[in-house]
This record gives C-alpha cells, sequence and structure tokens, in this order.
C-alpha cells in the first residue's frame, strides 16, 4: 500500500494511494472519513491500528475517495518525534565529502520541522548561497525497537519513502554540529507516500537519484549503503529507544552538486528530482527569498521571488 496524508500544510488528512486503472484517474482513499478513528498516521496510529487496518478499510463498501489530481501530498507521516539521519553512509559519498569513509554510522538529527511535502517549494532564505540536494530513503519505524538483534530489525519498519536532505552548506561548515544547517523550514522534502515493507520485499536493491532540472546529478543503487538499514536499527536501539513515528534517513550517494566542479548549487526557478526505483518521486521547485526595502526606506520585508521556469515545470 501507498500512504499518503493530503491537503493543506498543517491539516493533512490520512489516506491510501489508488493507482490509476484504465477505467479511471488515480483517487485517494479518505481514511478518516471511513474510519472516525483514526485520525492520523502518528504515534497512536501504528500502536493501536497499524497496516492490516488499512487493508480492512480498502474492502469496504463505503470506501469514500476522492480524485488525486489537484490535491497536495504533505509528508506521509505525522510529524514525528524524531529524524535520526545517516552521513557519509555511501563510500563514494564520504570520499567527496572529507575522504574518511566511517567505520561506524554516523548518526545527526534534522528538525521535525523541516519536513515537507512532495511538491511544495525548497525554500532559499537570503544569504543561502551554497545550499544543495541530497536523495535517500529514509523508512518509518512502525513498532517500538529497543535492543533489537538485526535478524528482527525490519519487522520494526512501518514503510520506506524518499527523503531529500537539503543542506546549507556554508551554515554546516561555519557550526561544529550540522544540525542547523541542516534544518531550515522545508529543507526535509518527504514522499510522495510511504511504501509499506509488503510492497518494497528489499530496500537494499533500490535504484536512487537525484535530478536537478534534468540533469542526473546523483546516480546510484541502495545495495551501495556501508551500514545496511537492519544493522542501523540494531545498532541504535542498543543506546536509545526507537518509538512508533520515528523517522530514519539512510544517507545519499555520491554525485551532490556543491562537490561538483563546477557546483551545482540550488538557485531560484530550479527543479529537484528526488526518485527511488519502487517508491516514486519528489519533485520540489526552489524558491528564493529576496528582501528588499520599501519606497519609503523605513520597513525591510520579505517576499517570495519565484523564478521557476515555465518548461520546468
Amino acid at each position: 500500500m501507498k500512504l499518503v496524508r493530503y491537503g493543506a500544510p498543517g491539516v493533512e488528512r490520512p489516506g491510501i494511494w489508488l493507482e490509476a486503472t484504465a477505467q479511471e484517474p488515480a483517487r485517494i482513499a479518505d481514511v478518516r472519513g471511513t474510519s472516525f478513528d483514526i485520525e492520523d498516521y502518528d504515534a497512536r496510529f501504528w500502536r493501536t491500528f497499524g497496516v492490516e487496518r488499512l487493508r480492512g478499510l480498502l474492502t469496504e463498501t463505503n470506501l469514500k475517495t476522492i480524485p488525486a489530481e489537484g490535491i497536495r501530498l504533505g509528508p506521509p507521516v505525522a510529524p514525528p518525534r524524531q529524524i535520526i539521519c545517516l552521513g557519509k553512509n555511501y563510500r563514494d559519498h564520504a570520499e567527496e565529502f572529507d575522504a574518511q569513509v566511517p567505520a561506524a554510522p554516523v548518526y545527526f538529527s534534522k528538525s521535525p520541522g523541516s519536513l515537507s511535502g512532495a511538491q511544495d517549494a525548497i525554500r532559499l532564505q537570503p544569504g543561502m548561497e551554497r545550499v544543495d540536494a541530497e536523495v535517500e530513503l529514509a523508512l518509518v519505524i512502525g513498532t517500538r525497537a529497543c535492543g533489537v538483534s538485526e535478524a528482527d530489525a525490519l519487522a520494526h519498519v512501518a514503510g520506506y519513502t524518499v527523503f531529500n536532505d537539503v543542506t546549507d552548506r556554508d551554515l554546516q561548515q561555519a557550526r561544529l554540529q550540522w544540525f542547523l544547517g541542516k534544518s531550515a523550514n522545508g529543507f526535509g522534502p518527504m514522499g510522495p507516500w510511504l511504501v509499506t515493507p509488503d510492497d518494497l520485499p528489499d530496500p537494499h536493491e533500490l535504484g536512487i537519484r537525484q535530478r536537478l532540472n534534468g540533469d542526473v546529478l546523483q546516480e546510484s543503487n541502495t545495495a551501495r549503503m556501508i551500514f545496511r538499514i537492519d544493522q542501523v536499527i540494531a545498532d541504535l536501539s542498543r543506546v536509545l529507544t526507537l518509538e512508533p513515528g520515528d523517522v530514519i534517513s539512510t544517507g545519499t550517494p555520491g554525485g551532490i552538486g556543491s562537490a561538483r566542479r563546477p557546483p551545482r548549487l540550488l538557485r531560484g526557478g530550479d527543479v529537484v528530482e528526488c526518485e527511488i526505483d519502487g517508491i516514486g518521486i519528489l519533485r520540489n521547485i526552489v524558491e528564493a527569498i529576496a528582501p528588499y526595502v520599501d519606497g519609503a526606506g523605513a520597513r525591510v520585508r520579505t517576499v517570495l521571488k519565484t523564478q521557476a521556469k515555465q518548461e520546468n515545470r
């Protein structure tokens, strides 16, 4: 199944993506409208309902659906308790980053407030001159994991999705911690949906790529991860408890824009596509937020300066 959350930012509703058929275009099953006790894809949902409940909903004769065309898709899970990311989990990215391949997983956190939807804008605030995208496979924890073994680790995964770990490189390098450079509003596009493990049986054999204005910057396969998902979950759970709804993003392959010569940095009007085979595509337009002084010169405000090229829409 493909789990989605749709609607305006902050008031998304839980749904199930229903693929287009020969008879009709794609639709979204309105989970809340069909089962009023399922409020959202949040920690409570994973603890008390889970995917089996959704499968039951799909068999109901009164299933409510809406046309999917033109509907905004938000992050496929409710704002999580935490987002844990892996740094340098692909050898080629470690080598382009600082030439040091880690002997153990490198973890950092990203603010849950950075999450945005599958087609939301990536907004560059004034002064953000060296920002680029990172395509990553992310997973959502479905059941509490504490002290789990590698053999049991994948049983704790609720599903998989595409994640774009947008990063301000100047800010990342200027601080001892990566958190601030990774956590700007909108710097975590996620989606377009959460694919359940039964539809993605092997997360370690997936093509993964990033395109910038149609040019392929990153092209790899999740088989090239240094630390596999089962290893990561087991490693984390030996130290801390992973709760339902927690997000883990598994790192990005080589080819990021800031490591290229010349660099391919994000600019207003750019279109970033992050794609993982078997899951889908995140497609986000970049908007530059430009400060200006009004005619009287008394107040400074900000406006969205969108320079999206029509051919890239």
